[in-house]
């Protein structure tokens, strides 16, 4: 036999003797097995021990100072016709719910502070936290990386739309390059055949003009092209440069009488001048032969 201190049950429970009421019940008739059907409820005696209940209620009742339960009663007073309202629409339920929870609250408030218990957290207040510093670190960390992917997609995602957004730019450049450069091809035709109008002209002027002010860039002057015409000039004729005019045939001033006077006549200069002999022709070699023979 098994005694509980149970001030619900007054007699002690027998597992041996309760088993073999079961099993009784079960062969006479009285207890069925099986599902419970809504018929057998509506037809099953129901009874209300209103002295029973008290009596129980008597027994679990305990007589604890308010401070210990904290339970508050609130009576909203709401009319009978709004009751039947609210019975049939959940929304107004739920509101009715956190009326009462509120003004509930704000009185256990209200009677706490009456009887001198704080109800708020002092700024001083330190607790220990239930997680560790290292779990901590590694949610910190978690939270971080997923922090720096976001961060990262969003810089690609960015590059891509400014990708995008480059390349429709640049589209455009050329298109209105094309469009301006078409426009004055048509003006320069319509000059030709003169069919323009006189303000026409006049745009076209002022823009040429302003194109021509317009000065040359560092990027738009090419290194190699500027080279170039320091060494070799900016273009023009090069045929006969370097030939005499009547200007320079009469300018003496580049000429020097030690570089460009004659040496003076000596043995030594005549013979460095004289050299070798040159040779006879070949009908002199020829007869220059003739008479050699005729001397033998």
């Amino acid at each position: 036999m098994i005694k509980l201190d149970n001030p619900l049950l007054d007699d002690p429970i027998n597992d041996d003797s309760e088993g073999e009421q079961v099993e009784e019940m079960e062969i006479t008739g009285v207890l069925k097995t099986g599902k419970v059907t809504e018929a057998a409820v509506k037809t099953a005696n129901h009874i209300n021990n209103i002295a029973k209940l008290k009596e129980r209620l008597q027994a679990i009742q305990q007589t604890l100072p308010w401070i210990e339960t904290l339970d508050v009663t609130v009576d909203l007073k709401v009319p009978t016709q709004e009751l039947k309202d609210i019975a049939s629409d959940n929304f107004k339920q739920e509101m009715l719910f956190y009326k009462q929870c509120s003004v509930g609250a704000q009185q256990g408030i209200l009677r706490l502070q009456e009887m001198g218990f704080p109800t708020a957290r002092p700024e001083d207040f330190f607790a220990e936290m239930v997680k560790s510093d290292e779990h901590m670190k590694r949610v910190k960390q978690k939270l971080v990386s997923k922090q720096l992917v976001l961060e990262r997609t969003e810089k690609v995602t960015k590059s891509r739309k400014m990708k995008k957004l480059g390349k429709k730019v640049q589209h455009e450049v050329l298109k209105q390059r094309q469009q301006d450069k078409k426009q004055v091809m048509d003006t320069v035709k319509k000059l030709r055949k003169g069919m323009t109008d006189q303000e026409d002209i006049d745009n076209f002027e002022i823009n040429e003009e302003e194109e021509k002010q317009r000065p040359l860039s560092i990027k738009e002057m090419n290194r190699k092209r500027k080279a170039k015409e320091s060494k070799y000039g900016f273009g023009g004729k090069k045929k006969y440069a370097k030939t005499n005019t009547a200007e320079s045939y009469k300018d003496i001033s580049s000429f020097s009488s030690r570089i460009h006077s004659k040496p003076k006549k000596s043995a030594k200069n005549e013979k460095r001048m004289a050299g070798k002999p040159q040779r006879p022709g070949k009908n002199r070699r020829a007869q220059m032969k003739s008479n050699k023979g005729k001397k033998k």
